[in-house]
């Protein structure tokens, strides 16, 4: 029987995932970076949830440890990952030929940011709790993240990932002041933990904890004992 991946190995997961989705944010053709980036996220939930669940987004992963179905101290070595997968991604960007984009601070931010980051939250922690297939799981996600940005793009740039906030205000890619500009991080984390939650609230009395699907493969105690 094969044991689920170490969390050395979904640390790399997280952070090539992460890499990717943020390569697709930031070169990805103006008009077409709501697709794009929702289909990326679609090819990696197909190409890593196995490995990692592929969160690729610190507010999928805080909503998920809200939801009690992820354990909070692999959610921080997950952050790092996402963290430095989105930072991986703006030094490529920087390297390349290719001119960054820079967002404007919109006075509806943090409301559009928050729906957005709530909608997908809510999709994926439904997902997991209603053990859904692989595929219907990334065609879900991948979908809820690109609605999601079309819905918030027009008022506040669809940002919708904390990760890629970093990136932005690191990178002096937001306009504006920097307390302003704070909303793209914090708006996602607050939004997606309050839908987490309420997608956990609705699901059917009874359900076991056991009985739903983990974001990602624990290892057995025989494999962490073996560690």
């Amino acid at each position: 029987m094969t044991s689920a991946p170490n969390l050395s190995r979904r640390f790399v997961a997280e952070v090539i995932g992460t890499f990717f989705l943020v390569i697709a944010a930031l070169l990805s053709p103006s008009g077409l970076t709501f697709a794009l980036v929702g289909v990326t996220l679609l090819v990696m939930v197909i190409a890593l949830g196995q490995v990692s669940g592929s969160h690729l987004n610190p507010a999928v992963t805080l909503g998920l440890v809200a939801a009690r179905l992820f354990p909070w101290r692999e959610g921080l070595v997950y952050f790092v990952a996402q963290v430095l997968g989105a930072f991986l991604a703006l030094g490529f960007g920087q390297l390349v030929d290719r001119r960054l984009p820079v967002a404007g601070s919109h006075a509806n931010a943090v409301w559009f940011e928050s729906l957005g980051t709530a909608l997908l939250v809510f999709v994926v922690v439904r997902i997991v709790m209603a053990k859904a297939t692989p595929a219907a799981s990334a065609l879900a996600i991948g979908l809820a993240l690109t609605v999601g940005i079309a819905i918030a793009g027009p008022s506040s740039g669809g940002v919708l990932n904390p990760a890629i906030a970093l990136v932005l205000l690191t990178g002096d890619l937001l306009k504006g002041s920097l307390f302003a500009n704070l909303v793209y991080f914090a708006a996602p984390l607050l939004a997606g933990a309050l839908a987490a939650v309420v997608a956990r609230a609705i699901a059917p009395v009874g359900v076991e904890e056991q009985d739903r699907q983990q974001v990602t493969a624990r290892p057995s105690d025989e494999a962490q004992r073996a560690r």
